[in-house]
């Protein structure tokens, strides 16, 4: 109002500008608003959603930049948590670092450069609380658009079939199909392999082309594990040029685990050649191999007479184990038909497969036989035995009721024998009728080893099952009387005790319930005569040739004779020596017709030493110079010394 009366015109209010440095200090102070928090089950969706991903196929142009390329990428979005995961996808040519991850699992917001205003610069993890913008969903994923992830755009191309379903039944959003993305071909041109500097094998030196740190070569884990300890044993002997060299043996084993081939010399007397190891175990290179790709010796080529190079040595193959045969039939599919032809053919000489052959013969008859009875038919009925036609004429038959018994003699208080059982049995003169039928009795037309061939009605033999008897005690005065006659014992048996007992020792019923002679001639009853058995034994049905039991070998008694001899190791060196020793040579005809003189025993001749006790007797003499006789007798003459 002064300013105005005193005449000076004044503008309109304004604003106090805004100072920017009292503007930042300000919203320091301003908390920023929280975020409500849902509450959510995490259990229940990881119990729901655990390992149910949807799956990407992105792709980063980053082709506008100095040495940019076209990269392909997997986006991975975990439904458990809503997190996050790019993986790249190396395809070994781009020359780059196998990194396995370009983005971790993590939640990614879409705008991940707005931060509040008091975010220190230094951290450079977000949480929750400092974003401010929403995180990508489902929903934002469709195939065609482009999603910016920490700056970079991303190309969403296809997706599986898992991620199409999901979409389609829980957001009902159909998928658009696939986007192809023209990518420039790059000529490639080949990698020439350097020849092999000769250090180490070809196959360690050729990893070092592969990449810049050399990994060894791959090897055949389960090979080596079913084939540990297993060798290829074969005999050779050396190809020699030098007379020294004659009559070398070699014993060159192949292993199967790994294919590589040591030797080794047996030892032999005086040789004057240092035996023992002459090839450790390597693998050997055949001679038409390349030096840089070499092929190595396999077991295929490997036979008898066969030629192995090893070193400007040349091996020629004489001999194999058995185990080397057994091995090639159980995989004719790596051998050629001559290789295995050639080893069985030498191992037929050697005389090690007769067991194989028997058993092979056995098999074809066996096969044979059966083949004749499939021709016969199942409805082909054997020839009825003789039991078979006994039973069809008493009219037994299997399954029928039993008939009542005949009567049994009265109950006494003394025990009845087996014998008076029989006596009243006899004496009661049963019938075919009122015979009690055996059950059981098979009635099949074909005859087998195991069907009941003989059947007694009556009742196991008396010698056989037979109770001991009870000594009887009497009662004085009341003993039974006995007379010195021979046959005392005699007179009480039945008439046709005797022949009862014969029918026992043919296998036959002992009774008359066995048809007679008419009922035989009538049913065509043949009787089957027993083999006589030669020898004294013999008679009493025991063959001398058969082998008894103690004797015979156990089934598996040659499979343990080829371990025993598979688990020997290469030939002793001492039995080796001892093969090698000079024979002496056999004496001559008439050292045989006229032998020498025996120089002991009662045909010695006689010699003078055999009767002395001792030295030779030699009678006393007087000695030539005595000196106590010297005076008195003269000295006799020097020839009498003598």
């Amino acid at each position: 109002e002064w300013l105005e009366s005193q005449g000076m015109e004044i503008s309109k209010e304004e604003m106090l500008p805004v100072d920017a440095y009292s503007e930042k200090e300000r919203w320091k102070n301003v908390r920023p608003p929280k975020r409500s928090k849902t509450q959510e089950d995490h259990l229940l969706r990881f119990l729901q959603y655990d390992g149910k991903v949807l799956s990407f196929d992105v792709v980063w142009d980053d082709r506008d930049s100095a040495f940019g390329e076209l990269t392909d990428y997997k986006l991975l979005y975990f439904l458990q948590d809503d997190t996050i995961a790019i993986k790249e996808i190396h395809d070994g040519k781009g020359g780059k670092d196998p990194f396995p991850m370009l983005l971790k699992k993590t939640k990614l917001p879409k705008k991940w450069k707005e931060k509040p205003v008091a975010f220190p610069s230094t951290v450079l993890e977000t949480t929750e609380e400092e974003v401010t913008t929403e995180y990508y969903a489902p929903k934002d994923l469709i195939v065609g658009t482009t999603v910016f992830i920490l700056g970079r755009r991303f190309l969403l191309c296809n997706c599986d079939d898992f991620t199409r379903k999901y979409y389609r039944t829980m957001l009902n959003i159909e998928q658009p199909e696939a986007v192809k993305v023209q990518k420039r071909e790059t000529k490639e041109f080949p990698k020439p392999i350097p020849p092999h500097i000769g250090i180490g094998a070809p196959e360690d030196t050729l990893q070092s082309c592969f990449g810049l740190i050399p990994k060894p070569p791959h090897k055949d884990i389960i090979k080596y594990n079913l084939n540990a300890n297993k060798y290829l044993r074969y005999l050779c002997e050396l190809d020699w040029i030098h007379p020294e060299d004659t009559g070398r043996k070699f014993v060159m084993s192949y292993s199967l685990a790994d294919g590589t081939i040591k030797i080794g010399e047996i030892p032999r007397r005086n040789s004057g050649i240092r035996e023992g190891k002459f090839l450790q175990a390597m693998r050997l290179e055949t001679p038409e191999s390349d030096h840089n790709f070499p092929t190595y010796f396999t077991p295929d080529r490997f036979y008898i007479g066969a030629i192995v190079p090893v070193f400007k040595h040349r091996f020629r193959i004489i001999g194999c184990d058995l185990f080397v045969y057994r091995y090639m039939t159980a995989n004719p599919e790596k051998f050629p038909q001559e290789v295995i032809d050639n080893v069985r053919n030498y191992h037929m000489r050697e005389g090690n497969l007769r067991d194989e052959l028997q058993a092979a013969f056995r098999e074809e008859h066996s096969a044979e036989t059966r083949a004749q009875l499939a021709k016969i038919g199942s409805a082909a009925v054997a020839e009825p035995s003789a039991m078979e036609r006994c039973l069809a004429a008493l009219d037994v038959v299997e399954g029928s009721a039993t008939p009542p018994r005949p009567p049994t003699p009265p109950m006494t208080t003394d025990r009845i024998s087996y014998d008076d059982s029989l006596r009243v049995t006899r004496q009661s003169k049963p019938t075919c009728d009122s015979i009690a039928p055996l059950k059981g009795i098979l009635k099949s037309g074909a005859a087998r080893d195991d069907h009941q061939k003989v059947v007694c009605f009556s009742g196991p033999s008396a010698e056989e099952h037979r109770e001991p008897k009870q000594p009887t005690t009497y009662a004085p005065g009341t003993q039974p009387l006995y007379n010195e006659d021979e046959d005392f014992c005699d007179q009480l048996k039945l008439p046709d005790t005797a022949e009862r007992a014969a029918r026992r020792a043919r296998d036959e019923c002992p009774y008359e319930i066995v048809p007679g002679a008419q009922i035989a001639n009538v049913i065509g009853d043949e009787k089957v005569e027993k083999p006589q058995l030669p020898g004294y034994l013999g008679t009493y049905g025991v063959d001398c040739k058969e082998v008894p039991d103690y004797m015979k070998l156990a089934p598996d008694a040659y499979e343990r004779v080829k371990q025993m001899r598979r688990d020997v190791p290469v030939i002793s060196p001492a039995a080796a020596r001892v093969a090698d020793y000079p024979r002496l040579s056999p004496p001559p005809v008439d050292t045989c017709v006229n032998p020498p003189p025996e120089s002991t025993g009662p045909c010695a001749l006689r010699k003078e030493e055999d009767v002395a006790f001792a030295c030779p007797h030699v009678e006393a003499k007087i000695p030539c110079c005595d000196p106590a006789q010297r005076e008195r007798n003269p000295p006799p003459p020097p020839e009498q010394c003598k």
